[in-house]
């Protein structure tokens, strides 16, 4: 994980504005492009919101050291942008956009709790050793 920068640095903040921009992008793409559903401006500011605060948890956690709970996090985001997308290509008569969602959410959860569930065993392993 040398790409990542280390605790308390400036670019945590930079990596927040990029990363909430591509999530948005995404979230964007499949509601717009892949479900051809109209446009809608308010639709797009929370969905700016949304990818924002999920970017704003994700790198506070990376800022103040749980680097794992980033790493982890992101897999599970990567995963449900793809359930997601796999999902809105289907034919669900007109659910795919919830399911799709709902997977998403799961999965980003799930890999956000797996990465503080690793992230606790690592830091108490590193406490025992040192005691």
């Amino acid at each position: 994980m040398s790409f990542l920068p280390s605790a308390k640095e400036a670019r945590w903040f930079r990596w927040m504005g990029i990363y909430s921009l591509l999530l948005w992008l995404l979230l964007c793409l499949n509601r717009f492009v892949l479900l051809g559903r109209p446009f809608e401006a308010v639709l797009l500011l929370r969905f700016a919101l949304f990818a924002l605060t999920i970017s704003a948890v994700l790198h506070t956690f990376g800022w103040l050291g749980a680097r794992l709970v980033w790493m982890m996090a992101n897999v599970g985001i990567a995963a449900g942008f793809l359930v997601m997308f796999t999902y809105s290509s289907r034919e669900m008569s007109g659910w795919q956009d919830l399911t799709g969602f709902f997977a998403f959410s799961v999965l980003s959860l799930g890999g956000f709790v797996f990465g503080l569930i690793v992230e606790g065993i690592v830091r108490l392993a590193k406490w025992w050793r040192n005691s």
